[in-house]
């Protein structure tokens, strides 16, 4: 039997497997690129968030605000600050769900309006 000779492999003097560096700046501009895509979307989402969340708020403290009338007769005294503290403490309104700033406006016991301030506590 004769034996087959094994081809030998050339490999260039002093190269080594791996990535190149202009391989690695490419992938690190496309990271960049993708991250200053999402980034403002983002930001977007976030803010349109902090403003459903204020508008969800500001139903949740009228309705509170209509069920406090109703069981008292009247609504709650002092500024938006110690009246949102009375339907707390009143039960009908939760602390720990309220974020952000709002004022209280009521002219009379028909009219009353709430206003969200700053979205999220900002």
């Amino acid at each position: 039997m004769q034996r087959i000779p094994q081809r030998k492999v050339c490999r260039p003097v002093g190269r080594t497997t791996g990535f190149s560096l202009i391989e690695i700046m490419i992938a690190v501009v496309i990271i960049g690129i993708l991250i200053v895509m999402i980034t403002p979307q983002l930001l977007r989402a976030s803010g349109r968030a902090q403003n459903t969340a204020c508008a969800g708020n500001v139903r949740t403290i009228s309705a509170a605000l209509a069920e406090y009338q109703l069981i008292h007769g009247q609504l709650p005294a002092g500024n938006s600050t110690q009246q949102i503290q009375a339907l707390v403490s009143d039960g009908l309104l939760s602390n720990d769900a309220l974020s952000g700033n709002y004022v209280i406006q009521d002219s009379d016991a028909n009219n009353i309006a709430v206003t969200c301030l700053s979205p999220g506590g900002m």
